[in-house]
């Protein structure tokens, strides 16, 4: 009796082992996101990173979702970009000859305005206040990018840890210099960003996902998709590599 209970045991313990073996072979693969920083306007002053040069890093990233720092409304019209001009110049062309999945990532009205807001007023009243803590900051800015600019050779060092060491420490002395409005409205848009990001991988299982956006935004989105579940970050320095990728 005693011997015919342990093999029921066994028995037992050996078909869940079987089950969730079975269950992990079916589950689909999380997607894979790769976070592409942009330069907007300023491509055209990144000779390794030009406009032509971001068009041929998103069709070798080869991706089956695109998530798009636009509003919707401006996505549909193909809308022209002042600043964004890679938008208009090179993506909206692309998804008229690829086969993409695209998610609009920007806020819609009331939404957009209403996460912006206490960052618009806490920058203008900065600004009006005058000071030296303005003139700081602007050449802090200034001598930040003109930095970059000389380490921005390729694709990769636009995405890699440098650049988004020295945006993040540019981001944390112009919240400490503007204060509450600037920390709030700079993690509420991101923090929309990266639940539309998370969204897109629950609903595109095993397929990639490449997320274009400013390149201010790049070290908070990997910072903190790094640390979500359900989907794989991928390091986009690595696999711009010169190394692993060429221009065609």
């Amino acid at each position: 009796m005693r011997h015919r209970h342990w093999l029921s045991a066994v028995c037992a313990v050996v078909l869940m082992f079987a089950g969730a073996v079975q269950a992990a072979g079916t589950a689909p693969r999380p997607a894979e996101v790769v976070v592409l920083a942009t330069l907007h306007q300023m491509h055209a002053q990144v000779p390794g990173y030009s406009f032509d040069r971001l068009r041929q890093v998103i069709e070798q990233l080869h991706p089956d979702v695109l998530c798009l720092e636009v509003r919707a409304d401006k996505l549909a019209a193909r809308a022209p970009e002042q600043t964004k001009q890679e938008y208009p110049k090179v993506i909206y062309p692309l998804l008229a000859r690829g086969h993409y999945a695209v998610v609009a990532m920007e806020p819609s009205e009331p939404k957009y305005s209403a996460i912006l807001r206490p960052y618009v007023q806490a920058n203008a009243a900065f600004q009006a206040s005058g000071g030296a803590a303005v003139a700081a900051l602007a050449a802090y800015s200034d001598a930040t990018y003109a930095a970059l600019k000389t380490h921005w050779r390729d694709a990769a060092a636009v995405n890699d840890a440098t650049t988004d060491d020295m945006l993040r420490a540019k981001h944390a002395f112009q919240q400490a210099a503007i204060g509450a409005g600037e920390r709030e409205g700079w993690d509420r848009w991101n923090r929309h960003f990266l639940a539309v990001i998370k969204q897109a991988a629950a609903d595109h299982p095993g397929q990639r996902i490449v997320v274009t956006v400013g390149v201010e935004h790049g070290y908070w989105l990997r910072q903190h998709l790094a640390e979500a579940a359900g989907l794989r970050l991928l390091d986009t320095a690595v696999l711009l590599s010169p190394a692993l990728t060429q221009p065609d």
